[in-house]
């Protein structure tokens, strides 16, 4: 009796599995829609690192829709993370505007958290406004970010615009 149980288990997980797969299949053969807000017109990704005991990084999303009637500026929200070697990491969200003006998005209202005693480091992002991915192999902090304290230098980054 047993080997007939454990054949209708095997048999049953092997129907259950197979369920599965096709519902996965199926609802995995509709296109994705990724809606970031109501009509948003660029998510931003920027990850920034620079290593060594004086080294740091900063990690943000970005959400960017533009204002009715336009498609140059508008309003968008942000999240991540930034932190200073022994500081430790500290969340960043908030609110932002942008524009978009000869082929540079320039983002506002973004603070930095994680510079310690420093305290909270409002910053100004310029990053191309063409979808892509874009790599900075030096020199990223200063290239991406404008306000930021004076010895934050150097650093790598990824950036990816997209829709």
């Amino acid at each position: 009796m047993g080997k007939h149980i454990n054949r209708w288990r095997t048999g049953a997980g092997i129907v259950a599995t197979a369920a599965i797969g096709i519902t996965l299949f199926a609802v995995g053969v509709t296109p994705a829609a990724a809606d970031y807000g109501r009509g948003a017109t660029y998510q931003v990704e920027i990850t920034v690192n620079e290593g060594g005991p004086a080294g740091g990084g900063i990690w943000l999303w970005l959400e960017l829709t533009p204002s009715p009637g336009s498609t140059t500026s508008g309003t968008g929200d942000y999240a991540g993370s930034d932190c200073g070697h022994g500081h430790g990491a500290a969340p960043d969200k908030g609110d932002v505007t942008w524009s978009s003006s000869n082929g540079t998005l320039t983002i506002s209202g973004v603070v930095l958290n994680g510079f310690g005693p420093l305290g909270p480091v409002p910053v100004t992002i310029s990053v191309p406004s063409a979808y892509g991915h874009y790599a900075y192999a030096s020199n990223a902090f200063a290239a991406i970010f404008s306000g930021l304290p004076p010895f934050v230098g150097g650093g790598r980054a990824q950036v990816q615009i997209a829709p």
